[in-house]
């Protein structure tokens, strides 16, 4: 995709970890920007047009531990945060055995989830016989501002959103502000990284 002035990674399709289906996403992103010519307006703003001008996508299904998402310009991660139902716990303890940030416990009342542990990865609803635990928001992790390199970091968080339509705009105004306001050759990565320092 760097001929269309963008490139978009995405995790393998069919993952069983899966929290969220990322292919919408993908194909929204894929067609909006590619209608965008941003190859382009990139050109026309910082040419040559280097590596590093190319606005780099990671798009990941959940929040189990890629670290794609953390090393791109944009990264976007799907999370479902699991909801309590009124159906009775029957003390199987699948969802606490399930849950590798140990957000779950048991006890004679029931099932208790620590939010500051839980990563909405929707791992303990899946194991879930009952139908106690199920879906309750759904949505994107957002991150940007990472890289690799001679001076790498991790993307930052930048919030959550509930729809594609939400990511895309995200993403297609920043990239805008950057072939605006962008410095003459300055990475993607470093316009995103002094926006962050203004807010």
């Amino acid at each position: 995709m760097k001929d269309s002035g963008f490139q978009i990674e995405h995790c393998r399709s069919n993952c069983p970890k899966s929290a969220r289906n990322w292919q919408n996403l993908n194909e929204l992103l894929t067609k909006n920007l590619t209608a965008l010519n941003l190859h382009q307006s990139i050109a026309d703003k910082f040419s040559p047009v280097l590596h590093h001008h190319i606005p780099k996508i990671c798009l990941a299904g959940c929040p189990n531990g890629c670290s794609h998402p953390n090393i791109k310009d944009f990264g976007i991660s799907g999370y479902v945060t699991p909801l309590i139902t009124e159906v009775p716990c029957i003390g199987c303890n699948e969802c606490v055995r399930s849950c590798l940030e140990k957000a779950i416990t048991w006890n004679p009342s029931g099932i208790v989830i620590d939010p500051d542990r839980c990563l909405s990865c929707g791992d303990c609803q899946h194991v879930c016989p009952s139908g106690t635990l199920t879906e309750g928001e759904t949505g994107w992790t957002l991150r940007s501002g990472g890289r690799v390199g001679r001076h790498p970091q991790f993307a930052k968080p930048a919030g959550q959103v509930q729809t594609d339509e939400e990511v895309l705009t995200w993403i297609s105004d920043t990239i805008h502000r950057y072939i605006e306001n962008g410095k003459t050759q300055e990475r993607l990565t470093h316009f995103l990284e002094r926006e962050q320092t203004l807010v």
